[in-house]
């Protein structure tokens, strides 16, 4: 990989160097609400390599905000001993702030490699092989006590050509396994009951089905290319007509039958009845075809013939420009009047839930109800607070642009950092 000498520019006569030389920060690769994430050279070691490091503030911070960050960290080195976990290599203090060593995935992020590379639609090995990569991972957290709660295509990494996935980014992580801080997660991802407005009388929710939950929406990912809906509420239309009907997923999705069964032992109200990581590993390994096969394509719901076209490449909506007189005030889902579900793009100015648009109708004149759009998912956590005002303010406003296979982020950032950002996807840091 090659970056020119000014792809980073020290603010305020900061070092370009950190921790006694021997790592040169190179580009931002990634930003959130708790720090930057930048690409940089390691040449502590005999070879130089690349690794991803994760600057985060350490001074001006209430307890609140430093029992997260602890948490973070504390919660992320435990886990990495896996190989489905990006490993932390180290963590140094300098100055203001901690650096969190870590491995660099250098194919990007999972979205990337299902949005862009059209990477797993139609290889079942493939698809099995990366998704029991990641059930592995989630097996492993859970049996340190920790559950992930945002478990999706952006905070997974690739290598090898998407045959090898890592989960990182746990700064919505916890070792609790009730917790009361509901909302935590992203809009696709999340699970009924993180969300509360199932089950208003509960006061807590167990937090490691909710990992389980966010596999199978990725699944879904992994096999369609799509979403199987904005979010899991009440309020959604395409999971009411799920939960009325689970065969319903098979007039929208191509997907197979013991793909939809297993689909229904992950996506269940109530997380008491939802499916083990061993019993779901199982079935997994098991399956014959996650897809439906050309005789059933044959006769199967029109909407399922026009995704398995779509799929292959798969038709990827873009979001206008903002020369093409995009506002705040216009919705800000990209969705095609002839797609009824959704590809991975979506994106909402709403830090909670996203917008709804009204159902479309299709070809063969039959109404389906609409489902997003699959696009790099902001974090709905209440509980995941910015470091401080004078470090940056993360404005919720966040558009993902897609063109001739290149992404982008307009982020607004607000206070000093250590380094001046450029703009980049964002895949380590939420």
């Amino acid at each position: 990989m090659s970056t020119s000498s000014n792809s980073l520019h020290v603010a305020g006569g900061s070092p370009q160097f950190i921790d006694g030389g021997f790592i040169e920060l190179v580009a931002v690769i990634g930003t959130g609400a708790y720090g930057v994430v930048y690409l940089a050279v390691d040449s502590r070691y005999p070879q130089p390599v690349y690794r991803a490091i994760k600057c985060m503030r350490r001074s001006g911070l209430d307890e609140r905000q430093k029992h997260f960050q602890r948490r973070e960290m504390g919660l992320h080195r435990l886990a990495s001993g896996h190989p489905s976990i990006i490993t932390m290599d180290r963590i140094f203090e300098e100055g203001d702030y901690i650096y969190v060593v870590m491995d660099y995935g250098d194919e990007g992020d999972l979205f990337s490699m299902i949005t862009d590379k059209k990477r797993y639609v139609g290889d079942n090995e493939l698809i099995r092989n990366v998704f029991l990569q990641l059930l592995d991972g989630v097996s492993w957290m859970h049996s340190l006590g920790i559950s992930h709660r945002d478990i999706k295509p952006e905070n997974i990494v690739c290598s090898q050509d998407g045959t090898q996935v890592r989960i990182c980014d746990f700064g919505l992580a916890t070792s609790e396994e009730r917790s009361s801080e509901f909302g935590c997660g992203s809009t696709f991802y999340i699970a009924p009951e993180c969300l509360g407005d199932w089950f208003p009388e509960n006061k807590t929710y167990p937090t490691r089905s909710g990992d389980i939950w966010s596999l199978g929406v990725i699944l879904v990912n992994l096999v369609c290319g799509r979403n199987p809906w904005r979010i899991a509420s009440p309020s959604d239309e395409s999971f009411n007509s799920y939960l009325a009907d689970p065969h319903f997923l098979r007039k929208i999705l191509p997907v197979s039958d013991e793909c939809l069964y297993i689909l229904t032992q992950i996506f269940t109200v109530h997380p008491e009845e939802r499916i083990t990581l061993p019993a779901l590993r199982q079935l997994i390994s098991e399956v014959e075809s996650f897809s439906m096969t050309v005789d059933e394509l044959r006769h199967a719901h029109i909407t399922a013939q026009q995704k398995i076209a779509a799929a292959q490449p798969p038709v990827l909506l873009s979001l206008p420009r903002e020369d093409d007189g995009w506002s705040e005030q216009e919705e800000l889902f990209a969705y095609d009047d002839d797609l009824e579900t959704p590809s991975l793009r979506s994106n909402s100015d709403s830090p909670r839930y996203p917008l709804c648009l009204s159902p479309t109708t299709s070809s063969n004149g039959e109404s389906l109800p609409p489902t997003p759009n699959l696009i790099p998912d902001e974090c709905i956590a209440f509980a995941h607070q910015p470091q401080s005002p004078q470090f940056w303010e993360y404005v919720p406003k966040v558009t993902f642009e897609y063109d001739h296979n290149q992404r982008s982020t307009d982020v607004h950032i607000k206070g000093s950092c250590p380094f001046t950002y450029n703009s980049a996807p964002t895949t380590y840091a939420q």
